[in-house]
């Protein structure tokens, strides 16, 4: 009779302790769409090719015929880069790869034009938009540009929060234009939405 009181009260710890660990709470898991955090800051990020010669209304002309673009947006802010290459016919680059028979041109720096935010996430976090006008700077050159890029996620989040901190990604799609070109067709091409901040 001792006995079985024992195993009962045993049993009842273990259920009790089971309802209290909630399910999926160990960092670095897979977080379901309901459990995405609510994050202080939320950021997309797009890297795209675009092709062929690139004349632009204001400022001097951009050199290359492939162009590499990486545009990032958190909470509005804009950083990134548009790394200019000739490439020979035959030759081709990716994102975040060019064929050695390429010859880089030039790399411009994308910065916020003021009174401009660019680029917002949704509040379930899969989808977001990287759309206004910014900046690109190079030495004592500039540029105006603009983006019309949207980016649907194509993962479930992948969540690092440790109670305090919350970083959450998800790999996305991202398609559109950039300063009114489109992505080079058959390219390959990144994306990512996340967010990060206190819990």
């Amino acid at each position: 009779m001792h006995r079985q009181r024992h195993l009962a009260r045993s049993a009842a710890v273990l259920i009790g302790t089971a309802l209290l660990v909630p399910v999926g709470a160990a960092p670095g898991r897979t977080a379901t769409t309901e459990t995405t955090p609510n994050t202080h800051h939320r950021y997309a990020q797009s890297e795209i090719v675009l092709g062929g010669a690139w004349v632009v209304e204001f400022g001097t002309p951009i050199r290359g015929n492939r162009h590499q673009v990486r545009l990032r947006t958190d909470n509005g802010v804009v950083s990134g880069f548009i790394r200019s290459w000739y490439c020979p016919t035959g030759a081709s680059v990716s994102p975040r790869w060019a064929s050695s028979r390429c010859t880089h041109r030039q790399t411009i720096w994308l910065k916020n034009l003021d009174g401009h935010r660019v680029g917002r996430v949704s509040s379930t976090g899969r989808s977001a938009t990287q759309s206004d006008y910014f900046m690109g700077v190079s030495g004592s050159r500039s540029w105006p540009f603009d983006a019309d890029l949207t980016l649907f996620a194509t993962s479930e989040p992948t969540d690092d929060g440790d109670g305090t901190f919350y970083s959450w990604w998800r790999d996305a799609r991202p398609q559109g234009t950039f300063a009114g070109k489109q992505i080079l067709s058959g390219t390959t091409r990144y994306g990512q939405i996340g967010g990060y901040g206190p819990a």
